[in-house]
């Protein structure tokens, strides 16, 4: 029990106080599940979790693979330009992308059935969209969890033709992204589901792929081919199709014949279909059997998932169950699930789990049968398992781990040696298991890592600088839309934050050596913490002056969305930077910048580089009065001729030339480049007499000669 514990604090601290990716497995019944929902109550760092399957997900509280980080269904080749199709595929919003970047932990559930291929593409667009294409998921911490003998990932035959060129498996471990760095295996051996040692033995040596002949005879002693149900059973059959479960159901309950009840689903929201929990429609008599299909959520706690009762009695809106053993009857509650996404909070950059929908039913469905694969997770005192359709290895241990105890399980068909056939791929990967002694070793270096890649983050600037460049680019491509400071007020961010960016990584470097000596003076390291926070914080606050002084226009309401919030994401970053080193300079602790991470709020953002909202009255124009009669002008044209771009009537660098160079002839508009013909006919005439009357009354001549001769 001790060693038990010990597995279990081991996760739970290689989760909370390190930054290692960990597969965490174990065998039915050893508390995967429960480790599961105690970390995301605890973890203090922002979490995520995913799972294959709409069901799994749901029951895990957390979404889709697919959906969370929009994933195409086709099998995806882990080249560089199937990388690259993937990308180019994939449009993240920047709430999204912000997401991406903030997320500190990942748990993908059920990993058993996540195809090899999904998991590259999970590794690709954590790459792209962290901005780290060197370390394995971008740089982010990755629990694993799930019992690779249990359920399979599901490949058809077309997609196994393409994906076995790249694959030795499909199995998640056979990934390129896990080749490269495998995650830390860790197992949960304790099984609280099971007693029996026999009966435990059993299941650990079909695990092992090693079933002796003893184990054999022993699960042959359970063939029962003539076996009925009696009238007053806790049993329940497992099949491996639907169709068969349903059918089974069906015929128990005609023999009812009560008075049936009909319990509609209250589905709010965004719910789909595939992911109900149990039926929309829950039909009910008094003496069906039934099975919870949650864990009580009260104290005392009455009921788990996968206990078996009978309903008693239904009084109008009212279910009692009774169960085998149990003194008293239980009054059935409604039960919720929740449809959720991921959301990241622009006011703190916490990320949170905004709800979809909802689904409140019956916590319960008909049990005289149910599938195998329905059946994963659940615990059973008594079951049948119907084994005549063929079926795989890990459906056999699924089916027969339900059982608590030996006792309690009934074979209808034989199960053949053959069936049991456990992957040896499988096998060989359970071997990468290190011993306890080795795990702590591990766990006490990993600490120090950890806590030294939080410092060392503190005073990277590589996301600001990726985000900057990006607005270059912007700019660059589309010169003729913003106003002429645009260019050399964002050259002058790239180059304060590059800078910036080059004196944190040598700092890092001094960090990193005065946190690798042996006997670390942290005094020392204290005063440098402080040294470089002063420095920084002079360098942090004179880059956000200048970005709320922003110059930037743009006539563009797509470009100035994107410029004006990629410039909040480095504002706010920057200002995040600056809030955490204020913290910390003079007593610095993971835990306290963990405090200033979660306390900081995003300060308010002026900024607006749209023509109609932007700051810029033309104070860089040679007669801003004028300049602003223009854009007034330009307002008034984008109306009449409903146009939703400023820069189809004329762009901002155009109403720059004109109020520089004065234009006072037909002649002289034709040299303002914007000025075609089209627009010559349309209105040149009436940004024509703007100018010659802005002139006349203030006494100016015009400047086109000074004017640079540029090609249209």
């Amino acid at each position: 029990m001790a060693e038990a514990n010990a597995y279990y604090t081991l996760a739970d601290e290689f989760a909370k106080i390190t930054a290692r990716s960990v597969f965490l497995t174990g065998k039915a019944g050893t508390g995967k599940t429960t480790f599961l929902r105690r970390l995301k109550e605890e973890t203090q760092k922002q979490i995520a979790v995913v799972a294959p399957t709409g069901v799994a997900a749901i029951n895990a509280g957390g979404v889709t693979m697919h959906s969370f980080f929009q994933l195409p269904f086709t099998p995806f080749v882990p080249t560089a330009e199937g990388r690259r199709n993937l990308i180019s595929k994939i449009k993240m919003s920047t709430s999204r992308r912000k997401l991406m970047q903030e997320l500190e932990m990942l748990v993908i559930d059920e990993i058993s059935m996540v195809r090899a291929d999904v998991l590259d593409e999970v590794d690709a667009v954590l790459r792209y969209f962290r901005y780290n294409q060197a370390e394995p998921f971008g740089g982010l911490q990755v629990f694993f969890i799930g019992d690779m003998y249990q359920l399979p990932p599901v490949v058809q035959g077309d997609e196994w033709n393409i994906l076995s060129q790249f694959y030795q498996t499909p199995y998640f471990f056979h990934s390129k992204v896990i080749q490269q760095c495998s995650p830390l295996y860790i197992e949960f051996d304790k099984i609280f589901r099971q007693q029996n040692e026999h009966f435990i033995y059993l299941l650990n040596e079909i695990r092992s792929n090693m079933l002796s002949y003893e184990s054999m005879k022993l699960l042959g002693s359970r063939y029962q081919p003539d076996f009925k149900l009696p009238k007053k059973n806790n049993y329940i059959v497992l099949t491996t199709h639907n169709a068969k479960a349903d059918r089974i159901n069906a015929e128990e309950m005609t023999k009812i014949k009560s008075k049936t009840y009909r319990f509609e689903a209250i589905i709010k929201g965004e719910f789909p279909e595939r992911n109900y929990p149990n039926e929309a429609v829950l039909e009910l008599k008094e003496h069906a059997k039934v099975m919870f299909i949650s864990n009580d959520k009260h104290f005392p706690r009455r009921y788990f998932n996968g206990k078996i009762g009978e309903v008693s009695r239904i009084e109008k809106d009212k279910i009692f169950v009774h169960c085998e053993n149990d003194k008293d009857e239980i009054e059935v509650c409604y039960e919720t699930w929740t449809n959720i996404r991921y959301t990241i909070n622009k006011q703190n950059n916490q990320i949170e789990e905004n709800e979809l929908g909802s689904y409140t039913q019956y916590p319960l469905r008909l049990a005289w049968a149910i599938t195998i694969h329905k059946s994963q997770g659940l615990t059973f005192d008594k079951a049948v398992i119907d084994a005549e359709a063929a079926f795989t290895s890990g459906q056999v241990y699924v089916a027969l781990s339900r059982c608590r105890t030996l006792e309690g399980l009934v074979l209808l068909s034989p199960i053949h040696k053959d069936c049991l056939h456990v992957d040896p791929h499988i096998v060989q990967y359970a071997k990468s298991k290190p011993p306890l002694e080795i795990l702590n070793k591990q766990l006490e270096n990993d600490k120090k890592v950890y806590n030294q890649k939080i410092l060392l983050s503190i005073f990277d600037f590589k996301r600001s600088l990726v985000d900057v460049t990006s607005i270059q680019e912007l700019i660059r491509r589309n010169s003729t839309s913003f106003n002429s400071q645009a260019s050399s007020f964002i050259d002058e961010l790239t180059t304060a934050i590059k800078d910036m960016d080059s004196i944190g990584e040598r700092f890092k470097h001094q960090l990193l050596s005065i946190c690798q000596q042996e006997n670390m003076d942290q005094k020392y390291l204290q005063n440098r913490i402080a040294a470089a926070s002063d420095y920084f914080l002079v360098q942090i606050d004179k880059m956000l002056s200048s970005i709320r002084q922003s110059p930037v226009e743009t006539d563009s309401r797509e470009n100035a969305y994107t410029f004006t919030e990629s410039l909040r994401i480095i504002y706010q970053e920057l200002a995040r930077k600056k809030y955490i080193m204020e913290g910390i300079k003079e007593d610095y602790s993971t835990a306290k910048f963990f405090e200033r991470k979660k306390t900081f709020k995003n300060p308010v953002f002026n900024v607006n580089a749209y023509s109609l909202y932007s700051k810029d009255k033309g104070e860089h124009s040679l007669h801003p009065a004028l300049y602003r009669l223009l854009k007034q002008l330009r307002y008034e044209l984008s109306e009449i001729y409903d146009s939703n771009t400023y820069q189809r009537i004329l762009s901002t660098k155009a109403l720059e030339d004109i109020s520089n160079y004065l234009p006072l002839t037909m002649k002289d508009l034709k040299r303002i480049r914007g000025f075609g013909k089209q627009k010559i006919k349309l209105f040149g005439q009436e940004f024509l007499d703007l100018v010659v009357d802005y002139c006349r009354k203030n006494e100016l001549e015009s400047r086109m000669n000074e004017m640079p001769t540029v090609k249209k």
